[in-house]
């Protein structure tokens, strides 16, 4: 009882710190936690320290991590783990070649800080709701990190990484703003979040699930016309320090050999991580898991549309949606354009083959069997567009989210990939997103597609009106729902006894 009180303690104090924090910068968080993609939905639950088969990977990297402590990427880390926007100036003035501080480039520190804490942020529902022990704790180490303070760490949950995702979200925004240094910021990014591994404070899970909560962030905040705002005036203040148009900054495609570890070979000592959740994952492929699974294994539009119309809130269907299912078709053929350019490089033979195994569809085996399974190209579509809906449908977000990851799960239950491919997979997605977000096609189908989705909504709340009207044909209403007792007074549309009435 006395731990449980102390964590509730040490969270009350980061939360009043980090209110405190942005009042005093003056910078208000893009939407209230709230309003975030709640994790606890989307995301799985921490591993079981005990018994998951996802501690064998994660066991092996924590030995990683110490091994190489006392190297100069060690004591990169040590640096890393101090938190916040001092730390992201630090990384990113090197980078940007500028010295980014409030007073000399205001827009820069301003996209940084707010884009880190909203996605710090996305982790926070999970963190509250499960509590999960660091690594330091349970292998009963010390921390390494100069910024760590133990006691501190010993009694907040570990799942998922606050750093990870602070430092993925800045990188996503920087990489949008800025995108021919693209590979560099997100490697940087991605880096950030493993310094949490090799001084021992985070599981590789809790950076894992870390990416994904910042990018779901992201995602939801693309939505707000705040972040789009300080977006446009970073990259034009970066433009003018820079004596740069905006041609000059326009990029193709991340490079994903430039942004993620290899992956594990069978003789790194990782790779039975990976098998063991190869193995656990294949008692899935019986019920309605496996049928699902199934159905993933097709990435053709109608499925991919099928997959996701029972979790949206408007029609799903080209007669009744045509800009939003033109969206995500688009979306769609984009992703999967990329995908051999982002497996280019990477050869990584497929469980099925490696173990001589079965897999869910034998039809698929000999097309698939002499491809890279890393990193996933349905993890990678999956995800992408799964974050593309979140943020067209912010109402429907968790549940369009823990589709979008569990598509990508489907390839290991069905025996195509492993974890870690699905894991550079939805790291891809992210980074596949910072290009389309830059393209003039995307953005004026996501467009099309708000607005549409605007008019069904409130197509959608007249309907309701005019059935409830004709409950009670002895009120009348206003378009938005307000009810009246008697005849309103004032000119407009009004619904009385199911039908619309002008009153002028």
């Amino acid at each position: 009882m006395k731990c449980h009180k102390n964590r509730i303690l040490f969270l009350l104090i980061a939360i009043v710190t980090m209110t405190a924090q942005v009042i005093a910068n003056d910078y208000p968080p893009y939407v209230p936690t709230s309003k975030l993609p709640n994790s606890t939905v989307y995301l799985p639950l921490p591993p079981d320290s005990a018994s998951s088969a996802i501690m064998t990977s994660d066991f092996a990297q924590w030995v990683w991590g110490n091994s190489i402590r006392y190297t100069e990427r060690g004591q990169l880390a040590s640096k890393d783990s101090k938190y916040g926007i001092s730390r992201m100036v630090e990384i990113y003035s090197g980078i940007l070649e500028l010295n980014i501080n409030e007073e000399e480039t205001p827009a820069i520190y301003r996209l940084m800080y707010r884009a880190g804490f909203i996605a710090s942020d996305g982790v926070s529902m999970m963190k509250i709701a499960h509590f999960r022990k660091r690594p330091f704790v349970q292998m009963n180490t010390s921390v390494w990190g100069s910024n760590d303070y133990a006691p501190t760490l010993r009694n907040s949950s570990s799942y998922p990484s606050s750093h990870a995702a602070l430092g993925w979200g800045v990188a996503l925004a920087l990489a949008e703003m800025v995108p021919t240094l693209q590979d560099t910021i997100l490697r940087r990014g991605f880096d950030y979040g493993q310094s949490r591994v090799i001084v021992g404070v985070h599981w590789q899970s809790d950076v894992d699930a870390a990416r994904v909560c910042a990018s779901a962030a992201i995602a939801r905040v693309h939505n707000e016309q705040d972040y789009i705002d300080d977006l446009l005036a970073a990259r034009e203040e970066y433009l003018r320090l820079k004596g740069l148009t905006v041609s000059d900054i326009m990029a193709s495609y991340p490079d994903s050999k430039k942004i993620l570890d290899p992956p594990p070979s069978t003789s790194d000592y990782t790779f039975p991580g990976d098998a063991a959740q190869y193995w656990l994952a294949k008692s899935e492929r019986t019920g309605e898991r496996g049928e699902q699974a199934a159905l993933d294994a097709s990435l053709n539009d109608d499925n991919m549309l099928a997959s996701f119309a029972p979790l949206v809130d408007v029609p799903l269907n080209e007669s009744e949606a045509p800009s939003i299912v033109m969206l995500l078709k688009v979306s769609k053929l984009m992703l999967s354009t990329i995908s051999p350019n982002v497996k280019e490089g990477w050869s990584r033979q497929r469980p099925f083959r490696h173990f001589v195994d079965n897999t869910l569809l034998p039809s698929q085996e000999s097309l698939l069997s002499n491809t890279s399974s890393y990193p996933s190209e349905h993890a990678l579509v999956g995800w992408g567009i799964a974050l593309i809906l979140a943020q067209l449908m912010p109402s429907c977000q968790d549940q369009i989210l823990k589709r979008g990851y569990d598509y990508g799960w489907s390839s290991v239950i069905s025996g195509f990939a492993y974890p870690t491919d699905v894991h550079a997979g939805r790291v891809m997605a992210d980074c596949a997103l910072v290009t389309l977000r830059n393209n003039t096609i995307f953005n004026n189908l996501l467009a099309s597609a708000q607005t549409e989705y605007a008019q069904l909504k409130a197509e959608q709340g007249v309907e309701h009106i005019v059935s409830e009207s004709t409950k009670n044909p002895q009120a009348w209403y206003s378009l938005t729902g307000v009810i009246f007792s008697s005849r309103p007074s004032h000119p407009g549309i009004y619904i009385h006894s199911g039908q619309k009435v002008v009153i002028k």
